[in-house]
């Protein structure tokens, strides 16, 4: 959700912010008032959608299921009540059976209120390097007996479950020693890459598995009348690759209202990526587009330091005088 939205009065409350608050305060406002600028010289149209018009007031809200997360019964959960809340956007894992999950949640939303149907947007990646594809791997049986196995309890998603074999008296999943070997391992479609059981493991045996979303299958989605939208993660170093995706997708592109650009800080030449992007999807570019500035990558929910990051990203980019083109400029920082 966008940091442009600190929609408070901070008047009231000056004299009792500490230095670093009104600092935030200052950089929340700077924003906000780029957000507006651009509403006035874009007045709101009663025919657009009504996330477009969100994003031109600055209070886009769009629930990230995340683009590795696949466990189709939570997420058809979370697409029912975030629709019922009135969300913009529902991004998810460009996966068949995870956005029949997401449209079957929103479905019984629309059946239990008078809501307004969201976007459903899929996240795909140009780069095996991108954080957000990846997922936690390890043999349980390789697991000593006695580790106190620190990764289930650091696991956000209750991704990781291990138990003893010689315990429980099973031995068909995963280790048939009658002396007991740990069995299970990381539940795979749970698991969504936010990487904090790498480090915590005091055998250093989990890996990260990465991997690209097939451009075909993404491209069959697209062509969904219940796709609306795409998220393209990229880490901006590396333009050909991205240039690869963009033409595999072919004019499975032309079926989607948004084509959103989900990036990192790359430093001097960002303005320069950012440029080349849009003119390698100018031509086949027929909805929006939207630039989704990283902050962190993975870590929106580990400290305050990715939305700074985030806030400060936009704020450099917002100086600019000639700015990356966009259908508008409008600024969606994230931190996932």
């Amino acid at each position: 959700m966008s940091p442009a939205i600190a929609s408070s009065n901070p008047l009231p409350y000056t004299t009792s912010l500490s230095g670093e608050n009104l600092r935030r305060l200052h950089r929340f406002d700077a924003i906000k008032s780029v957000v507006n600028s651009t509403v006035r010289s874009h007045p709101l149209n009663a025919v657009q959608p009504r996330p477009i018009d969100s994003l031109r007031r600055g209070d886009w809200v769009k629930l990230i299921c995340g683009a590795s997360f696949e466990d189709a019964a939570d997420i058809r959960n979370l697409s029912l009540v975030y629709s019922l809340a009135g969300v913009d956007c529902i991004d998810c894992a460009a996966d068949e059976s995870v956005v029949n999950a997401v449209n079957d949640g929103i479905d019984a939303a629309m059946n239990i209120g008078s809501v307004e149907r969201p976007w459903v947007m899929i996240s795909v990646n140009d780069d095996k390097e991108d954080l957000h594809f990846r997922k936690a791997e390890f043999d349980p049986e390789d697991c000593p007996l006695d580790c106190s196995r620190p990764c289930e309890k650091v696991c956000p998603a209750n991704a990781i479950l291990l138990e003893n074999s010689s315990s429980t008296g099973n031995h068909s999943l995963g280790s048939s020693d009658a002396l007991g070997r740990l069995q299970g391992g990381v539940v795979t479609e749970r698991c969504y890459g936010c990487g904090r059981c790498f480090p915590v493991c005091p055998f250093d045996k989990i890996s990260a598995k990465t991997y690209i979303r097939d451009p075909a299958a993404t491209s069959e989605l697209l062509k969904r009348n219940d796709v609306d939208a795409i998220e393209i993660h990229t880490t901006g170093r590396h333009i050909h690759l991205f240039n690869e995706l963009w033409e595999s997708l072919g004019d499975s592109i032309k079926h989607v209202k948004l084509v959103a650009v989900s990036m990192p800080d790359v430093g001097k030449s960002t303005f320069t990526t950012m440029s080349e992007m849009y003119k390698i999807m100018e031509s086949r570019l027929i909805g929006y587009n939207l630039w989704q500035l990283d902050g962190r990558p993975m870590s929106g929910d580990i400290g305050r330091g990715a939305t700074r990051e985030a806030i400060d990203f936009a704020m450099r980019l917002a100086a600019l005088p000639n700015r990356p083109h966009a259908g508008w400029w409008d600024k969606f920082a994230h931190n996932r």
